[in-house]
């Protein structure tokens, strides 16, 4: 035993001196590892996990990746044929890892020319290298003491496009590590197929590791990227998260998130948090309309996998790496996982990891027709306010707009109609609202009587304000003013959640898109962007930002919505009562100008198709009650009219009325 302990030191002394350790400072990080073998003490895996203190090495000479000429990029797919493709990937030879992903039916601006939204863009590391889609880090051996970089220029295309007669597109590239002898012990296969499977949303992606040895091979770790390069949609809020969903029990997910803001400001969240129970069901990345999902499966059929390393993924911020156009460095966000296998891989044997990547809109009518069981829709989780509206109430809206918008073909026509049936619906109401209104007014100097009389007795006076309400007939009308707003909320609220975040209304507009106002009814209608001043990034306002978002045009929309909900609180005020009450008349007066601005401040980088709807309401209310209060008016001298002439009529028919007698006064009885 001394004998073996000796060997063994002076084996790793001898290691040391042919092989030193590089210097901290100088060690590369993330997929950027050395092309060449490292030993033991090279930079940790970039998942942050502890590496083994003892390695055991096996004998032989060192192992090593073999390099490769780069080869030309490929292409599967055509964006110029929507009816056909989905999606347009462009393929980077050198990494084997995706470069780029056009989607075919949808646009990054409205007012772009062609089709073709960049989902997915190639990526910078810490070393501004660029990185990829579903690239390949670094390569851990069981029982071997190096780290193998797959990242790039060591993949040669073995598999040309080839298209059959379904349409599906596939390609293939190899790596190879070698031992000293430039012999294979190990092949690294990537093969993407891409085609018309779930509507030409998915791409399946597979690696396979292939051992060319006669002993037993056991994989350690394998670093994979997942999607990266995802754009910012709206200045409002970032919403683009890293997701994974987590199977905790039959047909029950548990989704957990973290934005790409806490992952630039807290580093330490970039670990996703995972539930106690369950194993992983797909993770990726997504912002406020589109997603690119990676999800895990075993060809036997098996939906759960066990190949993820500690049933978890990592997040990442990046840089979208500068294009063609001269665009600069935009933040965004990737996913980290690390594949492991604990049965070894048998002589001329393979371990097999096989993924199918769903790239497209964040639609639960997709997510429906082809995804039923893998609960995608839980990507929509939490973009519904339950406090404010019920789920069944923004389904109703909604398909209330889809209702007309079939009819009208404009879904800035079809608010407008929308509007006008909610005043339908609500007109009884906001009649009775009115009227009670009024008379309340005309009972304001009787209460000011009251208030003067019995000011000093709080309880006198309230009992007496009831006794003369229930005189007037309007016992338990307090809350008819507020009423028709009370019942106009959850709308709002719902209408909110179905235009916020609705792939289905984005880039539809009341007006054409060369009007450059209003045709993006899920947007702000940004009739002046600050983009054309050269300010790229939306403006954050101190104290105002957590209530209006990011700042990135000049909206006239909210402005307007401002102005009619000013006219509106004006109109409503009651003079007579301001003149009875200089306290009523000072809240009046506060009320009238706080409200706009408060409308202006939330609704301001709200969804246009919201604004719009508020302002023809508010408009509409405005005309509705003005007819009203005519209509009652009318009524009220008609009724008077009527009473006096009835009056008139009686005593024209009887006469005079005659007196009765005095009866006479008796001095002495």
């Amino acid at each position: 035993m001394l004998l073996c302990l000796l060997i063994m030191i002076g084996w790793q002394y001898l290691q040391q001196k042919t092989r030193p350790p590089a210097p901290p400072d100088q060690q590369p990080q993330g997929p950027a590892a050395p092309k060449t073998p490292t030993p033991s003490t090279a930079a940790p895996m970039v998942t942050d996990e502890p590496q083994q203190k003892e390695i055991i090495t096996q004998p032989g000479a060192d192992w090593q990746v073999r390099m490769v000429a780069p080869g030309e990029d490929i292409v599967l797919g055509d964006r110029n044929q929507p009816a056909g493709y989905k999606s347009q990937i462009t393929i980077n030879a050198s990494m084997a890892a995706v470069e780029r992903v056009l989607l075919s039916e949808y646009k990054y601006k409205v007012n772009d020319e062609q089709t073709g939204y960049p989902l997915l863009e190639s990526c910078l590391d810490e070393n501004n290298r660029p990185l990829g889609s579903f690239q390949l880090g670094r390569l851990k051996l069981k029982n071997r003491i190096e780290v193998f970089d797959l990242s790039r220029g060591c993949w040669q295309l073995t598999r040309n496009k080839q298209t059959d007669a379904t349409g599906e597109q596939t390609v293939a590239f190899t790596a190879v590590i070698e031992d000293g002898q430039k012999q294979p012990v190990l092949q690294i296969v990537k093969t993407y197929r891409y085609g018309q499977e779930n509507g030409g949303y998915d791409l399946d992606f597979d690696v396979h590791l292939v051992n060319m040895t006669r002993r037993f091979l056991e994989l350690e770790s394998l670093e994979f990227w997942g999607p990266m390069g995802l754009m910012r949609e709206g200045p409002r809020t970032d919403r683009r998260d890293v997701v994974a969903g987590y199977q905790v029990a039959e047909g029950e997910i548990d989704i957990k998130r973290v934005n790409l803001r806490t992952l630039e400001k807290d580093p330490q969240k970039a670990p996703i948090e995972k539930p106690k129970v369950g194993a992983i069901k797909w993770f990726g990345i997504s912002n406020k309309y589109f997603a690119a999902v990676v999800r895990p499966y075993t060809p036997n059929g098996n939906q759960m996998v066990d190949y993820i390393s500690d049933n978890q993924v990592r997040g990442r911020a990046l840089s979208i790496k500068p294009g063609k156009t001269g665009q600069k460095l935009r933040s965004t966000l990737t996913v980290l996982s690390r594949l492991v296998r604990e049965d070894p891989i048998k002589p001329s044997d393979r371990a097999e990891f096989n993924f199918k990547i769903f790239l497209g809109p964040i639609s639960t009518k997709i997510f429906r027709q082809h995804y039923a069981g893998l609960h995608y829709e839980a990507l929509l989780a939490g973009r519904s306010c339950a406090i404010c509206t019920f789920q069944w109430l923004t389904a109703l809206v909604l398909k209330l707009m889809d209702g007309i918008y079939a009819g009208v073909r404009n879904y800035g026509v079809a608010i407008i109609i929308l509007v006008l049936l909610m005043r339908l619906l609500l007109h009884p109401i906001t009649k009775k609202s009115q009227m009670n209104m009024m008379r309340m007014q005309k009972l304001q100097p009787q209460m000011e009587e009251l208030r003067k009389k019995y000011g000093n007795n709080k309880q006198e006076l309230s009992k007496r304000t009831m006794e003369l309400y229930k005189e007037q007939g309007m016992a338990g009308n307090f809350l008819l003013g507020c009423l028709p707003m009370i019942l106009q909320l959850p709308i709002w609220v719902a209408l909110f959640t179905a235009v916020d975040g609705n792939v289905e209304i984005r880039h539809h507009g009341l007006f054409p898109a060369s009007w450059h106002w209003l045709t993006d009814l899920a947007a702000p209608d940004r009739l002046i962007p600050f983009s054309w001043f050269g300010v790229e990034e939306p403006i954050e306002i101190p104290l105002l930002s957590g209530f209006m978002g990011g700042i990135d045009a000049f909206n006239l929309l909210p402005i307007l919505l401002t102005v009619a909900m000013f006219l509106q609180t004006k109109f409503t005020t009651q003079p007579q009562m301001a003149q009875a009450n200089p306290q009523v008349a000072q809240q009046q007066k506060m009320m009238m100008y706080m409200m706009p601005a408060m409308m202006l401040i939330f609704f301001y980088a709200a969804p246009s198709g919201l604004n719009l709807y508020i302002m023809a309401s508010t408009f509409g209310g405005l005309i509705e009650q003005k007819f009203i209060r005519k209509h009652i008016k009318a009524e009220q001298e008609k009724a008077a009219e009527v009473k006096v002439a009835a009056t008139g009529k009686v005593s024209d028919r009887l006469g005079p009325k005659k007196k009765k007698p005095k009866p006479q006064k008796k001095f002495f009885s």
